[in-house]
């Protein structure tokens, strides 16, 4: 084993300790700067790890399978059967498959099967391993990164994947001209017309990193879903098959996309980790109503399925052919609001709205108790989540006040766009009708096809509806970049325009100091709170449900799912 990746190795070990609570600041610290690293990246590193610690042991995986708990999941591989099938359900197709123009989760958590980067989020989600590249170094001053990528790896049609693959796939996600996801890559140097520099590739297994200035999230952006290695020999010159096929080097390969009924993975057979994947196949299949998709399951039609609707948990939970799944989340539902047209360019209606909303009933009738209400537009005990935060109480008084110094003091018709099909958006929204018109708020609530409710959300074609967001890094810039900066997504697609939110969130990302950078990201969230573009409703596990016969189903807090070591009885 070389240096670095003996050093890599240690980091990841003490990580691990970190967040199983052996391993203290001062301890961490001492080995860290032991090890070459700066004070500023170790203490970095030591918040990053132990951010959900806590929150993750209060809220671990839980299985239960005909109405028995059983322990939370191990990975289990002594008897594992290679081979084998697993299909799976959803509500929603993709849209996209293409890493660095999608924008949804759709896409993200499969095409993230097919494709690698040079480092990911470990399964515990909050720590970053070595991935395509085995080990990396950071020059002192924190501007120049060095990858030294894993040998012999070959993309799923069999040719090598060089350091010119990621020099072609980085360059190509920093000069993105919608710019879907380059504010994350803000720190990277960039010419006078603006386009990415200083990414270099000494040789075939090394690729440098030059930054224009310090960054403190730019390794957790290099675990993004944009910055996924693509084979330059498939993709360039025809990039847009990108949105409709994929070449990557990831545990699988893409086979083939029905849309509306199914996308097909097959293993890769050239995967680098020995003897992986285990499954030859996952089918993700739409099924858009959640009653028939149960059906499905119960009838053998199908392994595994999302979506799950609340209300039917308890239910399959009894089910002694069926595991019901709940991982810890980064998940957050909200209300995404319109801020760019009355009466919701108005943030006392906005506030009123907030007032008006009784979180707790929500978590009890729409969850059934499954989830808590949420404080931030940030996942709960994610780094930098503000704990500070008061919750917006339910008080009609309160909202009725607010609500009279807005420019629609009587109340206002409203259109609510949500998931056609989807039993808890329903109930969300009937809810939801019923506390606001307490306020003179006339609720229409429209059921909208999948597709076009995603469709309706990017254009901004929407007065208000449901969203939700997971993390895809650890670190919290990705999620305050995309809910306050105007580049980014038109801040989660609302419109809202707050200047010092965004020279916060831009200098956050800057910001060496640790607690410094705290203060700044408390500030947004306060900021968020107060003006109230979304409105965070609950934070909730996410919840699968698979037959008896599926073993190690993964769904880490980041949300992809991992099936690279899932498998399956024969039968």
């Amino acid at each position: 084993m070389n240096p670095r990746t003996e050093r890599t190795g240690h980091l990841g070990q003490m990580a691990q300790q970190i967040h199983e609570g052996r391993l203290d600041r001062r301890s961490f610290l001492t080995r860290a700067l032991a090890l070459g690293l700066s004070l500023p990246a170790a203490d970095m590193m030591f918040r990053t790890y132990s951010a959900r610690a806590q929150d993750e042991a209060a809220n671990p995986i839980t299985v239960t399978v005909g109405g028995t708990p059983i322990a939370a999941m191990e990975e289990d591989l002594s008897n594992a059967t290679p081979g084998g099938v697993l299909r799976f359900g959803r509500a929603v197709d993709s849209d996209n498959l293409d890493p660095v123009t999608n924008d949804g989760n759709v896409n993200i958590w499969y095409f993230m099967s097919i494709y690698d980067q040079l480092v990911r989020v470990g399964a515990d989600g909050i720590s970053l391993v070595p991935a395509l590249a085995e080990s990396w170094d950071i020059s002192e001053d924190g501007l120049t990164y060095t990858f030294h990528l894993r040998p012999n790896v070959l993309f799923s049609d069999g040719t090598p994947m060089t350091a010119a693959d990621v020099l072609y796939s980085w360059v190509r996600a920093a000069n993105d001209p919608e710019e879907h996801w380059t504010f994350t890559l803000t720190a990277l140097k960039r010419d006078a017309e603006g386009q990415v520099e200083g990414i270099t590739t000494p040789d075939d297994a090394t690729v440098v990193v030059e930054l224009a200035q310090p960054w403190s999230p730019f390794l957790s952006d290099v675990a993004m879903f944009n910055m996924s290695v693509i084979s330059e020999a498939f993709a360039a010159g025809n990039e847009e098959r990108l949105t409709q096929e994929c070449m990557g080097t990831g545990p699988f390969a893409f086979a083939e996309w029905n849309k509306g009924e199914f996308l097909r993975l097959v293993k890769n057979t050239n995967y680098w980790e020995e003897g992986l994947p285990l499954l030859d196949e996952v089918v993700v299949s739409v099924v858009p109503d959640d009653n028939a998709r149960i059906l499905q399951l119960q009838g053998g039609e199908l392994d595994g399925m999302k979506d799950v609707p609340s209300s039917r948990v308890p239910e399959l939970a009894q089910d002694p052919n069926l595991k019901v799944y709940q991982f810890p989340s980064t998940e957050t539902r909200y209300i995404t609001l319109n801020t760019r047209d009355a009466p919701l360019d108005d943030p006392f209606a906005r506030r009123a709205l907030q007032y008006a909303t009784d979180r707790q009933t929500l978590v009890d009738v729409v969850l059934f108790g499954v989830g808590v209400p949420a404080t931030s537009f940030m996942p709960k005990g994610a780094l930098y989540w503000n704990d500070t935060l008061e919750p917006y109480a339910y008080d009609v008084a309160r909202a009725q006040e607010e609500l009279a110094q807005s420019a629609t003091p009587e109340g206002f018709p409203l259109e609510l766009k949500i998931l056609g099909g989807s039993a808890d958006d329903e109930t969300l929204a009937t809810a939801l009708k019923d506390m606001w018109s307490q306020i003179g708020v006339d609720v229409t609530i429209a059921p909208t096809e999948g597709s076009v409710l995603n469709e309706d959300y990017n254009s901004q074609n929407f007065q208000a509806m449901t969203n939700y967001w997971t993390n895809d890094i650890i670190d919290p810039d990705e999620l305050v970049a995309y809910a306050v900066l105007p580049e980014s997504s038109q801040a989660f697609q609302t419109g809202w325009n707050n200047e010092e939110a965004q020279e916060l969130a831009r200098a956050g990302a800057a910001e060496p100091d640790s607690a410094k950078r705290e203060a700044m990201y408390f500030r947004i969230q306060e900021l968020f709170h107060e003006e109230s573009p979304m409105l965070a409703l609950y934070y909730k596990p996410y919840v699968d449900v698979t037959t008896t016969r599926v073993h190690n189903f993964g769904h880490p807090p980041t949300g992809q799912y991992t099936w690279t070591t899932t498998w399956m009885d024969e039968g």
